[in-house]
């Protein structure tokens, strides 16, 4: 088998930000290397240079204030940036990159290629961040709801994740991705989503937070998250709080209504893994250990250890499962409704007998939308 010859290793960036290593470009005329960071701001990403021949900072050759997705011409000397914010619809334009005498770096718009769409109807979300008291600073997305009035209360729906290799919160457009969060806040709904420790972009510590104990932390950050910003603004409604996800945040959401059902009135669990001994080893194993050697976070992660803790009021759990589900198996709902039969606590489920982990029929998102708004607005 080939194995190059490695002469010397040189680092080429340093601090506490990530490189997003999805493509890099390498001008090799000029010892240059293109690439996508988090250099400015964690959750914008932003195209930088820098050289392998003289290392130095890396330059940023793109707009602060929006997220940008690159692609370079083979040479290296012109790029395409498509751009957006959580207020602005996407824009595209084309680059040169600018070589001066003095070595330095810049771009120059070339051209206008898309310029945003007019959304008179869109209700932007806000981003917010607050000093957690774990030392790091977290971020969040809010979607106030249609027709929204100062110090009215509403009902808030906590859209929760949580796991790794996943990044919510970014300040770029959400107008297709999150159009369920849109939905509920049409509805009259403050929608809050968080990315706590576990989540990704962030750095290994952060990430790593989660290792060998999958559903014993994560919850804190986003409890902190809601009580913070439920005291810096009057519209959130503490006693109608909903926690909904779907797979890793339909897990959570389970977790959130047995652990917290003080501060959760209902859970939408989608798709939910109840034990990590059910799950895929190759994703499990990396976060978990074997089970033989992390015996204890096995354990404490499994929602079926808590099935005594969930309410016993009807109407506070909808489960929501595809009976074809090929990633979380519809074997771990069956077990969980076992459970929750044997303790003699309530629950509601909708099994979707043609779906995967994802709902792609287009009757049956409709279904399952209507069913996801109806029992929010019976029972929150």
């Amino acid at each position: 088998m080939f194995k190059p010859v490695v002469i010397n290793e040189v680092p080429l960036t340093s601090g506490n930000w990530e490189v997003l290593g999805k493509q890099i470009w390498v001008d090799e005329s000029r010892g240059l290397v293109y690439f996508n960071g988090l250099k400015d701001s964690p959750i914008e990403s932003q195209l930088y240079v820098v050289s392998y021949l003289v290392p130095s900072n890396p330059v940023r050759l793109t707009e602060l204030g929006y997220s940008h997705s690159v692609s370079f011409s083979k040479d290296c000397s012109v790029f395409v940036t498509v751009y957006s914010s959580v207020k602005q619809s996407p824009l595209g334009c084309i680059n040169r990159i600018c070589h001066k005498d003095d070595g330095n770096i810049s771009s120059q718009t070339l051209g206008i290629l898309l310029t945003g769409s007019d959304c008179p109807d869109y209700n932007s979300p806000d981003l917010f961040d607050f000093d957690s008291s774990s030392g790091y600073k977290m971020y969040g997305l809010v979607y106030k709801p249609e027709g929204f009035e100062p110090r009215i209360k509403y009902p808030t729906v906590l859209m929760v994740y949580g796991g790794p290799q996943v990044q919510q919160v970014t300040n770029s457009f959400k107008g297709v991705r999150f159009l369920r969060h849109h939905t509920l806040a049409s509805q009259g709904y403050v929608v809050v989503v968080i990315d706590g420790r576990g989540s990704c972009n962030r750095g290994l510590q952060f990430e790593g937070h989660i290792k060998k104990r999958l559903g014993t932390v994560e919850l804190d950050d986003q409890l902190e998250g809601l009580h913070w910003l439920a005291a810096k603004v009057d519209y959130i409604d503490l006693n109608r709080v909903a926690i909904h996800g779907w797979s890793y945040g339909g897990y959570l959401s389970l977790l959130g209504l047995a652990q917290r059902s003080d501060i959760f009135k209902v859970a939408i669990a989608g798709a939910p893994v109840v034990s990590w001994n059910l799950y895929d080893t190759g994703y499990t194993e990396r976060y978990m250990d074997v089970p033989d050697r992390n015996v204890e976070g096995y354990k404490k992660g499994s929602v079926l250890q808590y099935v005594q803790k969930f309410p016993d009021e009807e109407n506070r759990l909808l489960i929501i499962h595809g009976l074809i589900d090929e990633n979380v198996h519809f074997h771990h709902t069956s077990l969980l409704v076992n459970a929750l039969v044997k303790a003699c606590k309530p629950y509601s489920l909708q099994v979707y007998p043609n779906e995967r982990h994802g709902i792609r029929n287009h009757e049956a998102s409709e279904h399952y939308k209507t069913m996801i708004l109806s029992f929010l607005q019976q029972h929150l």
